[in-house]
């Protein structure tokens, strides 16, 4: 033909329009958790056609749609994102000398035995109820620990174990008394401490007791688990107490590996975690306060 176009060819013509195209498009966009079936119904019911849940997939695909895990965010209100906006408005200022003065802390939960529908056994037909195919369940997941820390731009706090369940008394003779007040007093004249939110850390014997060690304390927004540099630590932690633990492993056992995969922690590690505040503040600044990707 004297051109290089490609020529019509035979096969199944095409099942959807272009029209139908950007419909399953911007269905998709509207309620981002619909499912392909959930696609296929609606078309079916917009367009009195059928289409395979596969074709669906494939419309999307096109457009540069794919289905991912969902992460797993802290719920928010109006109220909530005003907050944490004006807070880092607030502090998106400041410099590494100013966080220097900062100790971040925070209490995590450990269990021992983590359930994980992710996992895969390679199994023959028959095998799915063998021993080697099984994965185990225990009541509780084998029981948990749960643990506080803080750190600072020149290091870490030791890890704190605590028994049964945290209160306000406890908080101040466990923690506050003879770990946290101690390492603030090391850290210099201008140390500020940093707490979430939590029942036991905002009782009125604690604000009691740290206004007359003349203790300063940061205002601190609801659910921001990603301004929270220490948040990352407890990830990295819980990764490396995984690969040590095995089935023979006990709830004492949990505890100590938990101390010294803490110490373990290189303190270059730990600086950088708290470099990064000024881009936090930023990151949430420019989301309008909604979640961002730390």
């Amino acid at each position: 033909t004297g051109e290089v176009k490609d020529r019509p060819r035979s096969g199944s013509p095409r099942k959807t329009t272009p029209q139908e195209d950007r419909f399953l498009t911007l269905a998709s966009l509207r309620n981002r958790r619909l499912s392909s079936r959930d696609l296929q119904a609606r078309f079916a019911q917009r367009y009195h056609g059928q289409i395979s849940d596969q074709t669906v997939r494939n419309r999307l695909h096109m457009a540069g749609l794919r289905a991912y895990k969902a992460a797993r965010k802290p719920a928010m209100t109006a109220l909530h994102r005003q907050a944490r906006l004006r807070w880092c408005r607030q502090h998106r200022q400041w410099n590494l000398r100013m966080w220097g003065n900062v100790m971040f802390s925070d209490e995590s939960r450990f269990c021992l035995r983590k359930l994980d529908g992710r996992i895969k056994v390679w199994r023959r037909c028959g095998e799915r109820y063998a021993d080697c195919c099984i994965d185990r369940v225990t009541p509780l997941n084998g029981g948990s620990v749960m643990v506080w820390g803080a750190i600072s731009v020149t290091g870490k706090t030791e890890l704190v174990i605590i028994e049964g369940n945290d209160n306000a008394v406890r908080y101040r003779n466990e923690i506050l008394e003879p770990v946290a007040i101690p390492y603030l007093q090391n850290l210099g004249p201008n140390s500020i401490l940093q707490d979430d939110n939590a029942r036991p850390h905002r009782g009125r014997i604690i604000t009691e007791y740290l206004q007359n060690l003349g203790v300063e304390r940061m205002e601190w927004p609801a659910v921001s688990p990603d301004l929270n540099p220490i948040e990352y630590l407890w990830d990295q932690l819980g990764r490396a107490v995984r690969a040590r633990v095995t089935n023979a492993t006990m709830l004492a056992d949990l505890r100590q590996i938990l101390v010294e995969e803490w110490d373990a922690i290189p303190q270059q590690c730990v600086t950088r975690l708290v470099t990064s505040m000024r881009r936090r503040c930023q990151a949430v600044v420019a989301a309008y306060g909604s979640s961002t990707r730390y």
